[in-house]
């Protein structure tokens, strides 16, 4: 699978909550589903092994699960010789998968 531009927001909880806007209203995010699954594990292996704020620590095993979610998703939809072939760029996952995730953090 390659990678996408990436998408450039700071790693905050505010960043986050946008990502996941985004990805509940794809028709207006500047990201893909997968940009924003890729961003979300760069902000989870950014703290992997430090010690983070309480704040980034509530935060990491929704975007731990972001990221889990679209690889489960894409082998449980697409069989693997169709995986191959996709622009993953242009595959969403549900939307109210995000509106979950939103409803964690918050």
């Amino acid at each position: 699978m390659d990678i996408s531009s990436p998408a450039e927001l700071p790693f905050t909880r505010e960043s986050v909550l946008k990502m996941l806007w985004w990805g509940e209203n794809p028709a207006r995010s500047p990201f893909s589903h997968k940009q924003i699954t890729e961003w979300c594990d760069r902000f989870w292996c950014q703290y992997i092994d430090i010690d983070a704020t309480e704040e980034i620590e509530k935060l990491l095993p929704i975007l731990a699960d972001i990221d889990t979610q679209w690889d489960l998703f894409l082998v449980n939809t697409y069989p693997i010789e169709q995986l191959k072939r996709l622009d993953m760029d242009l595959i969403s996952m549900p939307v109210e998968w995000f509106t979950d995730w939103t409803k964690q953090i918050n």
